[in-house]
C-alpha cells in the first residue's frame, strides 16, 4: 500500500504565542545543527540529523499558521523517525530503513521509510520558499511557487485547493524576517547560509529514497 502524507491527522503540534517585539534570530542554532549532521560514505547520521530536524520544526510557529499543516508533516515525521530510531537503533538514516526494508516493513503507514518521505517532501517545499527568498522574490509569492514545484504533486485535488487557499495569506518577505531575527539583511545572510548547508543533505534524501525504490508517487 502506499503511504499518505500526515496532514496533522497524528501530530497535535504545540503552539508558541511569540512576542511581537524583536525577535531572537532563529537560524544561527538551527544551521550549527544541520552542519553537524555530517554525510559520511554518502549516508546521513540519524542521531544527529533528526535533533537538527527538530531543532528546524520552531520555524513554522514563527512564520505563522499558514504553515500549520507542513509543521505537521514535518515535526510528526521526525516524531515518527524518532521513534523508530528508538526501536531499531541505526547509526544512519539509511541503514534505518534498509533495515525495515530487509524486514518487510517499509510499506506501513507508519513505517520509518514512509516517515523519511513525507518528512522529505515538506522539507522541499519549506526549502524550496526560503530559496526564492534568499534570490530576492517576495515572501507570498516565493511560497505559492515552492508549494506548486514541489509538494502539491503529491497532494489530490481537495488538499491542494486548502493549501493554495492557505498560501494566499503566506507573509510577505518583510514579515517572514520579522518573524525570524532582529533586521532583515541578517536574517536573510543566516538563512542562506542555512540553504547552503541543507540542500546536500536533502539532495542525499532524495536520491537515497529514489534508488531504493522509496519514492512512491501516490497523492493524498
Amino acid at each position: 500500500g502506499g503511504c499518505g502524507g500526515q496532514c496533522g491527522q497524528t501530530y497535535t503540534p504545540k503552539f508558541v504565542n511569540l512576542p511581537t517585539f524583536m525577535a531572537t534570530p532563529f537560524f544561527p542554532e538551527v544551521t550549527a545543527a544541520w552542519t553537524a549532521a555530517k554525510i559520511e560514505n554518502d549516508e546521513i547520521p540519524a542521531k544527529e540529523f533528526l535533533e537538527a530536524a527538530q531543532k528546524f520544526v520552531p520555524i513554522f510557529d514563527r512564520l505563522g499558521k499558514v504553515f500549520y499543516p507542513v509543521k505537521a508533516d514535518v515535526g510528526g515525521n521526525v516524531d515518527k523517525l524518532l521513534k523508530a530510531l528508538a526501536a531499531s537503533p541505526a547509526p544512519s538514516l539509511q541503514q534505518l530503513i534498509n533495515a525495515e526494508k530487509a524486514a518487510g516493513k517499509h510499506t506501513d503507514k507508519n513505517s520509518a521509510a514512509c516517515a523519511l518521505l513525507w518528512f522529505k517532501r515538506a522539507m522541499e517545499f519549506v526549502f524550496t520558499m526560503l530559496q526564492k527568498v534568499c534570490q530576492g522574490v517576495d515572501g507570498t509569492k516565493a511560497a505559492k511557487e515552492a508549494y506548486a514545484e514541489t509538494l502539491s504533486k503529491y497532494h489530490g485535488f481537495m488538499v491542494k485547493k486548502t493549501f493554495d487557499m492557505g498560501l494566499m495569506a503566506a507573509p510577505s518577505t518583510e514579515t517572514m524576517t520579522k518573524t525570524l531575527g532582529p533586521d532583515q539583511d541578517s536574517v536573510l545572510k543566516e538563512m542562506t547560509e542555512w540553504v547552503g548547508v541543507a540542500k546536500p543533505l536533502l539532495d542525499n534524501i532524495h536520491s537515497y529514497l529514489s534508488s531504493a525504490g522509496l519514492d512512491d508517487q501516490s497523492k493524498v
